[in-house]
């Protein structure tokens, strides 16, 4: 998974470099975040399905990330953002936590 967080990181920074929520050219990019949430969400449950034997903290907040990154995206609309939309983006952020952390135990970093 860390190639995957690493390059979520990455995308993620870039579409929110590309301005304030509502903005033309955050509008203009969400389409293709979008798109990427998409694919990176199903490269990451193959990894989780294939590893559900590891550390089951790992599995689970994994699993919230992937499931919360998704709902964000898929709800999400161009213009401002919504209450839904900040409260979406900070739990997934919660939820990324757990990966973080846990990989962090490991010594595990990216």
């Amino acid at each position: 998974m860390k190639p995957l967080f690493a390059e979520m990181d990455a995308k993620s920074n870039a579409w929110i470099a590309t301005g304030n929520a509502g903005t033309p050219a955050r509008d203009a990019a969400l389409p293709g975040y979008r798109a990427f949430i998409e694919d990176w969400a199903g490269r990451a449950q193959d990894i989780v399905n294939a590893n559900a034997a590891v550390d089951p903290f790992l599995v689970r907040t994994t699993q919230r990330f992937v499931d919360d990154r998704v709902l964000l995206v898929r709800n999400m609309r161009p213009g401002p953002s919504t209450t839904y939309d900040k409260y979406a983006w900070a739990d997934s952020m919660t939820a990324y936590g757990g990966p973080l952390s846990a990989c962090d135990g490991f010594g595990i970093t990216w």
